[in-house]
């Protein structure tokens, strides 16, 4: 497993998300946030090793 480090678009924060494949080269993914509690665009920031 990878960890990439993302952030949410709406509210700026920054968090974990662990998956095994490479989500780099997306640049930006669509996923529930746990503080705007809704799907919102993250950046992927980098890889966490």
């Amino acid at each position: 497993m990878t960890k990439w480090l993302l952030k949410c678009h709406e509210c700026g924060t920054e968090w974990y998300l662990e998956v095994s494949f490479n989500i780099a080269e997306m640049g930006k993914i669509y996923h529930y946030c746990k503080v705007c509690k809704k799907n919102t665009f993250h950046d992927v920031l980098k890889r966490i090793d």
